[in-house]
């Protein structure tokens, strides 16, 4: 059996249990003051799984073809640099965030703080990058505060 036909079933696979817990979330009833019902959420995961899903069988008959395998002598340098203290300090931050949350700071500002250290880590603390960060993490921190809250009608902490 060919790597693109296993490959095929299993996102077929991953796509029917997509359609199942779709399926499954229509049950679900709207609450009295909730506004879009328990299932909506379920409902946005699994359409996007699918979708995702498509666009991976598309890819495995129609995209690129595999990159060819080297022996180990023969390794290209790699294009990037390897940061696993990244991923540590995105922790922390994320961490930070959690506890700000938990001490009753509201989601605009402890999400935007968030977004915020995290970008400029990524940029490694650019100079020119660090006004780009500050309007983008305040338009999702706020933004997200003001179109659950204030749209969907979510509590959010």
């Amino acid at each position: 059996m060919s790597k693109a036909l296993k490959d095929s079933g299993v996102i077929l696979a991953i796509m029917l249990a997509s359609a199942l817990v779709y399926w499954d979330s229509l049950k679900l009833k709207a609450g009295v003051y909730d506004p879009l019902g328990s299932g909506t959420m379920p409902r946005i995961v699994a359409v996007t799984i699918i979708v995702l899903s498509i666009v991976a069988l598309f890819q495995t008959f129609f995209g690129a073809p595999p990159p060819v395998l080297k022996a180990p002598g023969e390794l290209e340098e790699e294009d990037f640099e390897r940061r696993p203290w990244l991923a540590v300090a995105v922790s922390a931050y994320l961490v930070g965030c959690l506890v700000l949350l938990y001490l009753k700071l509201p989601f605009g500002p402890s999400s935007s703080l968030f977004l915020f250290l995290s970008s400029i880590t990524i940029k490694r603390f650019e100079k020119a990058s660090l006004l780009p960060s500050a309007a983008l993490s305040l338009a999702v921190g706020f933004g997200l505060t003001y179109l659950f809250g204030g749209l969907f009608g979510v509590d959010l902490p």
